[in-house]
Order: structure tokens, then sequence, then C-alpha cells
């Protein structure tokens, strides 16, 4: 089983974490890396063929806030009507029409949501990364420190794959719903 977590980037021009996480039997393995471009990461998306991605960004903007960002707030959420936000709303909604083209399995999380329920979150991504180790995810994660964009691609991940297990729950309503883990 392959499923794509993504931790998009509001602007082409900066990191955009990208994870494949690998499941096979009881192992758990990621590999990580760091993209810019939209056609990059579809490219990557069509050569990978995964059962589900997952992207950390709103995948619907319509110019006003979500309920699911309210909901989410106590996480760290933050709103889509903030300027960053809203750059990265408008590219996570136009992504998301061209991903669903080619896999209609794709789910919106909040990277920093996951990881908190699941209790990995730390403001030092060493520990963090730390803590996915200790948890028996194997691959990159071991090799060399990732980036925070790479581990909240890993968590995107974590996300699509409990998602996939029923293990999850949706937050929002038809303007936007996050997925999160279930508590």
């Amino acid at each position: 089983m392959k499923i794509v977590g993504i931790d998009l980037a509001g602007n082409p021009t900066n990191d955009t974490g990208f994870c494949v996480l690998r499941v096979a039997d009881d192992e758990k393995s990621v590999s990580t890396s760091i993209l810019k471009s939209d056609s990059e990461i579809l490219e990557r998306l069509n050569e990978i063929q995964p059962e589900i991605v997952a992207i950390d960004a709103p995948l619907i903007f319509e110019g006003r806030n979500r309920p699911c960002d309210d909901e989410l707030g106590e996480y760290g959420a933050l709103p889509v009507t903030l300027r960053g936000m809203e750059v990265l709303a408008k590219r996570g909604s136009s992504l998301a029409i061209e991903i669903k083209k080619f896999n209609p399995n794709l789910i919106e999380i909040s990277a920093k949501t996951s990881a908190k329920i699941l209790g990995f979150h730390d403001p030092d991504n060493k520990k963090m990364q730390k803590r996915l180790i200790e948890a028996k995810i194997s691959g990159d994660i071991d090799k060399r420190f990732l980036t925070k964009d790479e581990l909240d691609a890993i968590f995107a991940a974590i996300t699509g794959y409990l998602h996939l297990n029923g293990s999850t729950e949706e937050v929002g309503d038809d303007n936007g719903k996050i997925v999160i883990p279930k508590v």
C-alpha cells in the first residue's frame, strides 16, 4: 500500500514536503523529498499511483473562513482568511482539482492537529522525528534529519493511512472538511 502526504507551500517557489508512506504487513517506511511546482507534485503522484493523497492545505476556498478551521483552532489551525493562508487555500483548491482527475481519493488534513492528537507533536523537530522512529517508522526518517515540511508530510501520510483503516473522523461541513485521527 502506498499513501502520499503533502505539506503544501502557498508559494510554488517555497518548499513543499512530500512523503510516500509504504505499508507492507506491519512494516511502515517513508521516503521524503522537497518539491516546488504543481507540475512536479502531479508528476510524482502520477508515477506513484497512491491509494490516497492527504494534503496539509485547504482544498476548498470561497473567500471566507470555514467552520472546520474554527473547530480546529484549539490545535493551531489558522483561518483561511489570513493573507498567507488565503494564498495557500487558492493553490490547494486549484491543485485539488487537478489531483482529482486521476486520484479521487484526496483528503484535507492538518499535520499539526494530527501530530498533537497522536502524541508526537513537539516544537523541537528532532524530538518529533525521534518519536516517529520509536513508533517503528523507518526509511529516510532514520537516515538524516528531516525538515519541518518533510515531517508534516509524514503526518499527512499517517493521517491518510489511518483514514484508509477507518480510524479518522471529519471535522467541518460542505464548505470544507478536515480529516483528523480519532481520539
